[in-house]
């Protein structure tokens, strides 16, 4: 991957990962490096987190944490939601599932790690926060659970002192409201090829711009959204394999696959282990609720409701895994449960494509009204970057 004009800012490449650099290019023996790993939900596109990340990066940047610590912020799409990742001819590249998704974005990070390893001091290699979204928190899981092994494999090791967890679906995704719903669809035989061929007859001889724009008014997604939607659904294949990644997302994703090494069951009560994310994992879940007129808030905010995770599923997961918080920004849990935390600011599970608007005024208020929800995600996630950093203390060399 191409670092030119990383420092501070950040890079496309030609694979799709979208990289920011440390605000500094101090590197002494005091000063150490963090990946900060970003893994996409369903459709795969790390365009719609660039907001997100970007905001993730300013914010970083300008901690005070960071005059010791160099944060680097990447993430990926998934395989097989990029034009170039097609066949000549505009023919679709194979389809790709759950495991191979895993599998792939296994091999991403540890190029990433290698690449670190290359800039930073022999002595201190980076250490690696993962992130997830949706589906990229199952994924997530998944590493660390293989991370014993993928260390074997690609013959590096680093330290994996974090996860942060935002809006997961890890356990009975067809029994959400969503999920139950989607089921019935995808169930249809041959449903992703249908779907995908008939987009793309559809809008074959509509240009971009008009699809951009229909999305932007009718939707009401923010700009980077709008756009990278528009792309997404004139890509040859983009929509055929979010489809097939949905149903084998339905089929896979049922019972609590992990150990407890993986939810830190392993790990003494009141210790750091500094070479697993056991005591660090930290979920943000999304409040599904029966009535969303009640969740307007004293700020007049409308609360969304995530329906791709039941509420009994989640509430069974923070009593038999979890400690649960409501103070977000002081303190990760003591003992080796993840800290998990409930939504109470009405994001909604798909943060990256919207933002709230004032209850009053619907749909209809003023920009300068409204609340970027990549914004107020990307300040929970520094807080929580911070603390785990806090956890796991820079040694001079």
């Amino acid at each position: 991957m191409s670092t030119e004009n990383l420092l501070g800012g950040k890079v496309l490449d030609e694979n799709h990962q979208l990289c920011y650099g440390p605000s500094s290019d101090l590197i002494d023996d005091q000063s150490q490096d963090f990946l900060i790993f970003m893994i996409t939900g369903n459709p795969g596109l790390i365009k719609y987190y660039e907001e997100f990340l970007s905001h993730l990066h300013d914010r970083l940047s300008d901690s005070s944490t960071s005059r010791l610590a160099r944060f680097y912020i990447c993430g990926s799409s998934l395989k097989g939601f990029d034009d170039s990742e097609s066949e000549m001819g505009g023919k679709p590249a194979a389809l790709v599932g759950l495991e191979d998704q895993i599998d792939y974005t296994e091999r991403l990070l540890f190029q990433q790690i290698k690449h670190r390893e290359a800039t930073a001091p022999k002595e201190k290699p980076p250490k690696v926060i993962l992130m997830g979204h949706s589906v990229g928190a199952y994924i997530l899981l998944e590493l660390i659970r293989r991370h014993p092994e993928a260390v074997g494999k690609y013959r590096s090791d680093f330290d994996l002192i974090g996860g942060i967890l935002l809006f997961p679906t890890i356990t009975h995704l067809a029994k959400s409201p969503k999920g139950m719903m989607y089921s019935r669809i995808l169930g249809i035989p041959h449903f992703p090829d249908i779907a995908g061929s008939f987009v793309n007859f559809l809008f074959a001889l509509v240009p971009t711009i008009i699809i951009y724009s229909i999305i932007k008014l009718v939707m009401r997604f923010p700009e980077h959204a709008a756009k990278t939607s528009a792309d997404f659904i004139k890509s040859a294949g983009g929509v055929r394999q979010a489809l097939y990644l949905a149903k084998d997302e339905m089929d896979t994703i049922t019972d609590d696959k992990w150990p407890g090494e993986v939810w830190g069951a392993a790990t003494t009560p009141g210790t750091d282990h500094r070479d697993t994310a056991n005591s660090n994992l930290v979920f943000y879940w999304g409040e599904n609720v029966s009535d969303p007129f009640e969740k307007a808030n004293e700020s007049g905010v409308i609360s969304r409701q995530d329906k791709y995770v039941a509420n009994k599923t989640r509430d069974d997961l923070i009593k038999a895994k979890g400690h649960l918080s409501s103070i977000e920004h002081r303190s990760l849990s003591k003992d080796w449960k993840p800290s998990m935390f409930i939504d109470k600011d009405g994001i909604p599970h798909a943060f990256c494509l919207s933002e709230s608007h004032i209850a009053s005024l619907g749909p209809w208020a003023d920009a300068a009204l409204r609340k970027d929800h990549s914004k107020a995600v990307a300040e929970k996630v520094q807080a929580w970057v911070e603390l785990i950093v806090e956890r796991h203390p820079i040694e001079s060399s």
